[in-house]
């Protein structure tokens, strides 16, 4: 015995699937975040998704508790999505610098003998937020810095004869 059974034509007509719309602003939500992490990254910057996510949280339950207030009931055609501006999560104006240097990366020295290659990093916190975010050098930026660093002090060096 079946409790669910398919609605008719005419149920159909007046569905509205109120989960589906929410999820397609979510996706969308995602996808934008997606791609300003991937362009933070590329730039080198920090990306503060966890701040990203809170804001949009806040922003939805806001726009919920207030459409119940007001009707006594969830309209989902009164909520307007979200507009973000999603280069403020790696503006470096709102992070503040924690730490920075080098740490001794062996693989890359390993695989280049006769270079001490080291990566550079960057630890950064979002101002009100307690995560931190530690930008890496890439390995192939590190090792051409270790060259350049090798062949500056082999410069420096006097030769013997």
């Amino acid at each position: 015995m079946s409790i669910i059974r398919d609605p008719s034509t005419e149920e159909k007509r007046d569905f509205q699937n109120i989960g589906f719309k929410e999820d397609m602003g979510k996706a969308k939500f995602e996808k934008e975040l997606a791609d300003a992490g991937q362009n933070a990254i590329k730039k080198g910057l920090p990306f503060a998704e966890k701040v990203a996510r809170d804001q949009f949280k806040d922003y939805y339950e806001s726009q919920v508790k207030e459409n119940m207030r007001k009707n006594g009931y969830l309209d989902v055609s009164e909520i307007k999505p979200i507009k973000m501006d999603m280069s403020q999560f790696s503006d470096l104006k709102n992070f503040e610098l924690l730490d920075e240097g080098e740490i001794a990366d062996q693989q890359l020295s390993k695989h280049n003998p006769g270079l001490d290659v080291k990566i550079a990093f960057k630890k950064w916190k979002y101002k009100g937020y307690s995560n931190t975010y530690t930008v890496m050098e890439s390995g192939p930026e590190a090792i051409l810095r270790a060259r350049k660093k090798l062949k500056e002090l082999e410069a420096d060096t006097p030769k013997r004869k």
